[in-house]
């Protein structure tokens, strides 16, 4: 039986180079039984390790999305009700006679409503 494993050359490794392959080869028929379903456990476990890992990270990184999303749309229907209300007060200052190009006006009604 040939068995390849991974191991570190780094403290710290991030890509395959950081890894060096190592050989270990028996023959099967000399391994107990109960010695070859321990290994088979493990290597299970192992595989099952590797990809549960990502699964998770996936998982966390969807619901972030997500949550980014949610987000994203409340600030867009608050930006759509500001947007909304500077209008409608636009239309209202238009309403009572007010040129809405000349700032000196809108700066008098802001100020007069601050003292009624």
């Amino acid at each position: 039986m040939h068995i390849e494993f991974l191991e570190t050359q780094t403290v710290d490794p991030k890509t395959l180079a950081d890894y060096k392959k190592t050989s270990f080869e028996f023959d099967a028929r000399s391994v107990h039984p109960i010695n070859q379903l321990e290994i088979h456990k493990q290597t299970c476990e192992m595989v099952s390790s590797t990809l549960t890992n990502p699964s998770i990270n996936l998982f966390k990184m969807q619901v972030s999305l997500s949550n980014s999303q949610s987000q994203l749309n409340m600030e867009r229907i608050s930006l759509q009700s500001k947007d909304t209300k500077i209008k409608s007060l636009e239309d209202l200052i238009v309403k009572i006679g007010y040129d809405p190009s000349d700032l000196k006006e809108y700066e008098e009604i802001i100020k007069k409503k601050r003292w009624i």
